[in-house]
């Protein structure tokens, strides 16, 4: 397979295949220049810097249009812009027919605009003018995009606000609600009703409805899941009925997350919510195995030593290579040896311990993210699989800065 550069650094090397059994790439081993297992090929992995992030793009078409399907169609959703932190995947959503975007930073926020984002949602507080300011900006200068902020505390409605009325301008402003989480919002009741009555009474805020986030509810049963979902969904219909009895606008509704989306998005009512659905990971597959959602990011590492007497390897996937938040175990599965459990993790190496024979060290090995959102910011871009087999494209993380 010829090795092609794009971009000057981006060079090309893998591909999928359905099936077969595992086999693994041996460092300058001819015979065996290829990962292979499961629906997952990779070819020359030696033309591609390890440890590296890699989009699988059938299995991301896949996720998408298993994601509207279970929504009742993509215009019942707004997706987190997070997970994937990039123009071109908010862009393959748009195709599928998504609403907008939920943004937890104002960097996601001005990529999914220029992305083409008709209805942009930032759900993180604003507390700082400077940042309020720049909210109104990105508003002013993409008219033809409806943009929200979310609210609770009185002190977030004065610092939009006043960054507003300097620019003469109104901003659109959602309560944010607590169903659980105790995280930010208001618990649907008098003081959130007063909230929103402060929120219409300002002269340069605009009224957007309400959002809600139950990333508390991690039910692995579905028909608790469901249930616990409906139970949030009638509190906020509740919650919204009182608002529009005293003649305040809700235009909008958006709520849930991964879970949950599904129950609020197919009511028509409300917009669902998801993100990591789009890339799936061994956290969400471990606790909701039932859905058909597949791996669509793998992250390329090597094995750099080993320790036989341990029966341990060493890798390149330290945690500047893939997720730090869940239990150490949790952080990585190795494809095709869920033996594997990860021992040792530091900035820089990653030690698993294994049952059996251990890869020879130049080992290349595929490692599903415990957790993808964060895994997505540690890399400037991935490699995109396409069907023939080649890296074919390059998706740059531009919403990977923090601001």
């Amino acid at each position: 397979m010829a090795v092609v550069w794009l971009a000057d650094k981006i060079r090309k090397g893998a591909s999928i295949a359905q099936g077969g059994p595992l086999r693994y790439f041996r460092f300058h081993d001819e015979e065996n220049s290829m990962i292979e297992y499961a629906g997952y090929k990779v070819g020359e992995p030696d033309s591609i810097e390890t440890p590296a992030m890699l989009i699988f793009e059938e299995q991301v078409t896949h996720n998408l249009r298993l994601q509207c399907e279970l929504a009742g169609g993509g215009q019942h959703l707004m997706v987190h812009f997070k997970t994937h932190k990039s123009a071109a995947i908010a862009s393959k959503q748009l195709e599928a027919g998504i609403a907008g975007f939920k943004c937890a930073t104002l960097k996601e926020m001005e990529v999914a605009l220029e992305a083409g984002g008709k209805e942009v949602l930032l759900a993180y507080p604003l507390v700082q003018a400077r940042k309020a300011e720049r909210f109104c900006a990105l508003a002013a200068g993409h008219a033809q995009a409806q943009v929200s902020a979310v609210a609770s505390k009185l002190l977030h409605l004065e610092v939009l606000e006043q960054a507003a009325a300097a620019k003469g301008q109104r901003v659109r402003v959602m309560l944010d609600l607590d169903v659980g989480m105790h995280r930010t919002g208001l618990a649907p009741g008098d003081e959130a009703l007063a909230r929103y009555r402060q929120l219409a009474a300002m002269p340069h805020l605009e009224p957007a409805g309400l959002h809600a986030y139950d990333g508390h509810d991690h039910h692995t049963d579905p028909a608790t899941r469901e249930g616990q979902a409906l139970e949030h969904l009638e509190e906020i219909r509740g919650f919204k009925g009182r608002l529009e009895a005293e003649g305040l606008s809700v235009p909008r509704v958006v709520a849930g997350g991964s879970f949950s989306f599904p129950y609020y998005a197919r009511t028509g009512e409300v917009l669902g919510s998801p993100g990591t659905c789009v890339y799936w990971d061994a956290g969400y597959a471990r606790l909701m195995p039932e859905l058909p959602f597949r791996w669509a990011v793998l992250v390329l590492c090597q094995v750099v030593d080993s320790h036989p007497q341990l029966g341990t390897i060493t890798t390149d996937l330290g945690y500047k290579a893939i997720c730090g938040d869940p239990p150490l175990e949790r952080r990585a599965r190795l494809v095709g040896r869920e033996d594997a459990v990860l021992q040792l993790q530091n900035e820089e190496h990653g030690v698993f311990r294994l049952e059996g024979e251990l890869p020879a060290v130049g080992t290349y090995l595929l490692a599903v993210p415990g957790h993808v959102c964060p895994t997505t910011i540690l890399y400037p871009g991935s490699y995109v699989i396409d069907a023939a087999g080649e890296v074919g494209d390059y998706y740059p993380h531009q919403a990977r800065d923090r601001q």
